[in-house]
């Protein structure tokens, strides 16, 4: 288990949309909440890993993600991963999103 909590640095507000002072994303907080828990799970070789991101307010908001890989040859694992919500990247956190992967990764989690 893993759990990361982070708190934003006020910034003043924008005098206009396009001033470069002032603060980009007002409402980030709302989007990607104030922390993040993970969990990891093995079963002999397959891992089994899940990330729940809230901001605990109302309207809700958060993501959650899960992840299975599997060993392949050596270090080198297949994996599947499912993410739903709010965050995946930074440049649209306030859009809601709802993802399906499949890939490889190099090394194993554990």
């Amino acid at each position: 288990m893993g759990l990361k909590a982070w708190w934003r640095i006020p910034e003043d507000e924008k005098e206009t949309p396009t001033s470069a002072d002032g603060d980009d994303n007002p409402d980030i907080d709302e989007y990607m909440g104030n922390f993040e828990l993970t969990g990891v799970y093995g079963l002999d070789e397959h891992r089994f890993t899940v990330l729940w991101r809230n901001n605990l307010q109302s309207p809700n908001r958060g993501a959650v993600e899960f992840t299975w890989s599997y060993p392949v040859i050596g270090n080198l694992r297949i994996y599947t991963q499912y993410f739903n919500g709010y965050g995946e990247s930074l440049i649209d956190y306030n859009h809601h999103n709802q993802r399906f992967g499949i890939g490889i990764a190099l090394n194993d989690i554990l």
